[in-house]
């Protein structure tokens, strides 16, 4: 794991060389890509397999949820960084500026990760084998719903940002701006989706970051250049409410399906996942040749063709949907018991009672009914009182 973190780090740092030196070759940012393209998956696939014996499951959703808390704060730094360099009229002096905070962070992640505490569990590598993953049913039904979601993330992913950069033209300090503002609420939802996810499960958290991030392709499918401004404010509180639940919900329902060993289950997803997206990038490529700059007119409105492909991603999002229903796992639906004192109930005790929140149960249900019954013995009782008196 330090070996592979150090090189595909360390390949970073020639970026802002080759900005410095003005080098212009294709080959030589390809090469520093395709490195890190390469030794990063191995590195990121044993930190995977070691969280997933050093925390235990009962606990994943709290922990990531404030992991990603600080990956989130973050953001918030480095996305306005970002777009406050990006505004610069020398476009070299920015791409310096930019390359050699990539650098420093690869060193600082380096360094990092040489500092991470590993188990000893070289009695287990011997014996690991990808096949084992393979003959657990339940995980390949995962491993079918999440290279459906990736593929369509993997595909989807440079379209969006292409579609609001060259298309509309959309200012980037507007687009840096619009990401904080994705990571400020992704920073409050990682901690209540954590929570959310151990209480109700992973599978139901996933359910529902997706069917949000449905949305987030028809706020762009619906962007024209005089809307474009309120449909991205509109798809980044969207991103964090739909991203943040995936992010912190994929990784865990896998470890969640996943067996012993658990290398073995991390490489075959990590397997997956780079066939996935090798494969969005192909399609995604082969598809932007004839939907790049097209441009046709419906009913006398001007259509990008480029949105073609942002109907494409919104059906497979639905079919990833599908997908999810087959994988068996842990699961407790929401459910909305009615009336305006069971909300305010419901809002104290998220608000107030940590992780002891309850928004349905049978107990409820329970006192409900046995309310009624009394009160329909009282009536009875009423009754027989009245014809008593009467005769």
């Amino acid at each position: 794991m330090v070996i592979a973190a150090t090189v595909s780090r360390m390949v970073i740092c020639v970026m802002p060389f080759a900005v410095f030196f003005d080098i212009r070759r294709q080959e030589v940012y390809f090469a520093v890509m395709f490195i890190y393209a390469l030794v990063s998956p191995f590195s990121n696939n044993v930190w995977t397999a070691v969280m997933t014996k050093i925390i235990d499951k009962r606990e994943r959703g709290k922990y990531f949820g404030k992991r990603n808390l600080f990956s989130s704060l973050s953001t918030v730094v480095y996305t306005l960084f970002y777009g406050y360099v990006l505004s610069i009229p020398d476009r070299k002096n920015a791409m310096l500026i930019l390359t050699t905070a990539m650098s420093l962070s690869a060193i600082g992640s380096a360094v990092f990760m040489c500092l991470h505490y590993v188990p000893n569990s070289e009695s287990d590598m011997k014996k690991v084998s990808i096949k084992t993953a393979f003959k657990n049913k339940n995980f390949v039904v995962y491993l079918k719903f999440a290279s459906v979601w990736l593929f369509t993330w993997e595909f989807l992913k440079p379209m969006t940002e292409y579609y609001r950069i060259k298309v509309l033209g959309v200012n980037t300090m507007f687009i840096s701006q619009m990401g904080v503002l994705t990571a400020i609420l992704s920073s409050i939802l990682y901690l209540v989706y954590g929570k959310l996810s151990d209480k109700y499960g992973n599978k139901t958290m996933l359910r529902m970051g997706i069917f949000f991030t449905t949305y987030y392709v028809l706020t762009y499918f619906s962007m024209t250049q005089d809307n474009k401004m309120s449909m991205l404010f509109a798809a980044a509180v969207i991103d964090a409410i739909g991203f943040t639940a995936i992010t912190l919900s994929l990784l865990n329902l896998m470890m969640e399906v996943s067996g012993e060993p658990a290398d073995a289950y991390v490489g075959a997803y990590a397997m997956v996942s780079g066939l996935s997206a090798i494969l969005a990038g192909l399609f995604g490529g082969i598809l932007g040749k004839f939907i790049n700059n097209g441009v046709i007119y419906i009913f006398g409105e001007q259509f990008y063709t480029i949105r073609f492909a942002f109907v494409i991603g919104f059906i497979l999002r639905l079919f990833s949907l599908l997908e999810l229903t087959r994988v068996y796992s842990f699961e407790k639906t929401f459910v909305y018991p009615g009336g305006s004192s069971r909300i305010k109930s419901m809002f104290s005790k998220i608000m107030f009672s940590g992780s002891r929140y309850v928004i349905h149960s049978n107990k409820g249900k329970n006192e409900d009914s046995d309310e009624q019954n009394v009160d329909k013995e009282k009536n009875v009782d009423d009754k027989l009182d009245e014809t008593k008196e009467y005769n």
